[in-house]
């Protein structure tokens, strides 16, 4: 029987509100975010029955799985392999910054089919794409017909997502989720369903849902 994952973007940071690039950088959740991560808590609590709970190391995420842990009763499994992509030495720079400091990096950045670039330091977008697909297969395979939620970051659900749907993950910022969103996927026997994405509409001022009908995803 298929697993229903439950992917959750971290709230928002520090990092997001100055528009600077986290990656592994350690950013913490701002006052919002801390917020967000409470009402998501409770958004979850009241809609699903959790068997298990997995999330990222990184303290966005962390931070984000004990307040969802501590409304239903769950402690947080970490995983290094639900990690943010590695930025390497462009962490903590501003999109802006990465093209006017770093033009050839920047670049070669946007030959999105190019799995084997990597920011310089960090990880390829090939291996990045790998370890989140490897870490989904191994924590739907371990709770077949359980629902499970899983914290993480928007590239990690961006990626993976695009994946299932496309093929590609490489489109990952065409399914970019909010902070403290909600993605549902059915996960099992070979094959992904994603049957919600990007559900913010229990966050306050969270504007409409964005909802697949179908495996159709919506352009934005």
């Amino acid at each position: 029987m298929p697993t229903r994952l439950i992917l959750v973007r971290h709230g928002q940071t520090l990092h997001n509100v100055a528009g600077k690039v986290a990656g592994w950088t350690d950013s913490p959740l701002s006052e919002a975010g801390r917020a967000q991560a409470e009402v998501l808590a409770a958004h979850l609590a009241e809609r699903h029955t959790l068997h298990a709970l997995y999330s990222s190391p990184l303290q966005r995420a962390r931070h984000t799985a004990e307040t969802i842990g501590r409304r239903v009763g769950l402690e947080p499994i970490f995983r290094d392999d639900l990690k943010e992509l590695n930025f390497g030495e462009m962490e903590n720079l501003t999109e802006a910054e990465i093209a006017a400091r770093h033009p050839d990096v920047w670049a070669a950045a946007q030959v999105l089919e190019d799995h084997s670039f990597a920011w310089p330091g960090g990880e390829s977008r090939g291996a990045f794409y790998e370890r989140v697909r490897r870490a989904l297969q191994e924590i739907a395979a371990a709770h077949p017909d359980q629902t499970v939620a899983v914290v993480s970051h928007g590239g990690v659900v961006g990626s993976y997502v695009a994946d299932a749907l496309e093929g590609q993950p490489q489109l990952w910022r065409k399914y970019l989720a909010r902070n403290c969103s909600v993605t549902e996927v059915h996960a099992g026997n070979g094959r992904v369903a994603v049957t919600c994405f990007n559900d913010h509409s229990f966050l306050p001022d969270s504007g409409p849902d964005r909802l697949l009908a179908g495996l159709t995803p919506t352009p934005e």
